[in-house]
């Protein structure tokens, strides 16, 4: 029998070519970004560390790198209702940059995490 491959072994099944499957964020306070992201995108956070598990998705905050604040690549989160998000986001030491606003059928709006990244956020439905 052959051995799975590092990427099949990871917990979150077969992973295809060219998908984002891993990802660093950067955070001033590792455990503050990952409440906050569990709060506003319901993440699911392993306690004590600062890694995460999302649809789709795994990885970690990190506090050796600095913020993508203006450049970079731009992630978009799916949201049910970016109105609440939005709201959330505040509540929880975050900011919104961008209000949301119509891009064909979905909403689209940007936001800064407490670790001072720039996120999108898009509801591919009716407001």
């Amino acid at each position: 029998m052959a051995a799975k491959s590092e990427v099949e072994s990871v917990g979150t099944g077969k992973h295809e070519h060219g998908e984002v499957c891993y990802m660093q964020i950067p955070a001033l306070d590792t455990m503050k970004s990952a409440a906050f992201y569990e709060k506003i995108f319901g993440w699911h956070i392993e306690r004590p560390y600062p890694s995460f598990e999302s649809p789709g998705l795994m990885g970690q905050w990190v506090d050796d790198r600095a913020a993508a604040p203006e450049t970079g690549l731009l992630a978009w989160i799916n949201v049910d209702r970016i109105d609440d998000i939005l709201e959330a986001v505040r509540a929880n030491g975050g900011e919104v940059l961008e209000p949301p606003s119509a891009d064909g059928s979905r909403w689209l709006a940007t936001i800064r995490d407490p670790g001072g990244n720039v996120i999108g956020v898009v509801q591919h439905s009716p407001r």
